[in-house]
């Protein structure tokens, strides 16, 4: 069963949408976010909306618009980059949910693209679920399709811009990725912070200070890896959207 695009139906239509579906889907990937130079600043969203896309047409869900401005704290000083405060970011969000809560939904994915993002919406993941008694899932883009990466993926680190992010632009829009301009730079974090099987032992903040403003060995993306990360990535979400159709959220005692 297929789901809906909210964006593309009445409200008369939503009416009815809102009595079969059961689950509502916000997908958020930033528009204006720098990606070396190589990358649009649109590459989050175009992935995220790429993504969206694909669990729509297998899953039964309410999709909502992607919001496209989010918590990016790493790249502010990068021309063209927008972040919202993380306390800002979460209220906006919360808005969203609760206006298509008070229609009846009381499952929500959120598709987050970003890692920033994604300790704010796992709190208020918790938040809301005190508060109203919903649930709402939140995707982790560091391991939607972790299994196939494992397989792949050949540089040695990465995170942001680089091989496997590059190839999912070459996949999706080849057009705007300029591989002649395709860095390889690792970002230099402090010794201890990762195991060496590469398990994170402590968190470290910081802003993005790679010459380049990326991460990893974007020179080694490639169309294929590009199309395999993207459908593993969806295939995590369709399999969970399924599967929390069925799912009953416990009453409280």
């Amino acid at each position: 069963m297929k789901g809906v695009r909210i964006s593309d139906i009445t409200w008369p239509e939503a009416i009815e949408a809102f009595k079969e579906y059961s689950i509502a889907m916000l997908p958020i990937g930033g528009g204006s976010k720098e990606h070396g130079p190589h990358l649009p600043l649109g590459t989050d969203q175009m992935v995220v909306d790429d993504l969206a896309s694909r669990v729509v047409e297998e899953a039964p869900i309410i999709l909502l618009p992607t919001l496209p401005y989010a918590y990016y704290p790493a790249f502010i000083d990068w021309e063209g980059s927008v972040s919202i405060e993380a306390e800002h970011f979460k209220a906006i969000v919360a808005d969203i949910i609760k206006s298509i809560h008070r229609f009846g939904i009381k499952k929500f994915i959120i598709l987050d693209g970003g890692v920033s993002t994604h300790p704010p919406l796992r709190t208020l993941s918790s938040d809301l679920h005190n508060e109203l008694g919903i649930v709402v899932a939140v995707t982790d883009i560091l391991g939607l399709g972790s299994e196939v990466y494992a397989e792949i993926e050949e540089q040695e680190k990465g995170g942001h811009a680089d091989e496997m992010e590059t190839s999912c632009m070459l996949a999706l829009r080849p057009d705007l990725v300029k591989m002649e301009l395709a860095p390889n730079e690792v970002r230099k974090g402090v010794v201890g912070a990762f195991g060496k099987d590469g398990v994170k032992k402590l968190h470290v903040g910081g802003k993005m200070r790679t010459k380049s403003g990326i991460n990893g060995n974007a020179t080694l993306a490639t169309v294929e890896k590009g199309e395999k990360a993207l459908a593993a990535k969806a295939q995590d979400i369709i399999y969970f959207a399924q599967n929390f159709v069925d799912y009953e959220i416990p009453e409280d005692n």
